[in-house]
């Protein structure tokens, strides 16, 4: 039993400590909040100014964005259509292949069985 109640002790000791380093983190954020309001930039003017920016970048560079605007319209359309222009390459594929494997079988009955086969070591 005297181990337990050593043990509960200690446990309670850290919390205790562990608590008093939380409430000293809070005050010194509170503290670095409350000088920063009268000191600090205001962030809607921060706000405003960033996009005055973007907006005189954008007219001055209408082309250039548009190209890119464009591009990442064109990007999204194929992302979202990928599979249905997967199954049409394979399809053309298919079909080609089938094409190809016909002609060859006819190319094999068009031969007449009267001419004699080259030997492979004569053919060049």
């Amino acid at each position: 039993m005297p181990d337990l109640e050593s043990q509960l002790q200690e446990d309670r000791m850290l919390r205790d400590a562990a608590r008093a380093l939380v409430l000293a983190d809070i005050a010194h954020v509170k503290r670095e909040v409350g000088a920063g309001e009268e000191d600090g930039p205001d962030l809607s003017s921060r706000a405003r100014d960033l996009a005055d920016d973007a907006r005189d970048y954008v007219s001055g560079h209408r082309f250039q964005v548009g190209t890119v605007v464009a591009a990442l319209v064109a990007a999204v359309v194929l992302w979202l259509l990928r599979e249905p222009i997967a199954a049409i390459v394979r399809n053309v594929l298919e079909s080609d292949g089938e094409v190809d494997a016909d002609t060859e079988q006819v190319g094999d009955e068009d031969r007449s069985a009267d001419e004699p086969e080259i030997p492979a070591e004569t053919q060049a």
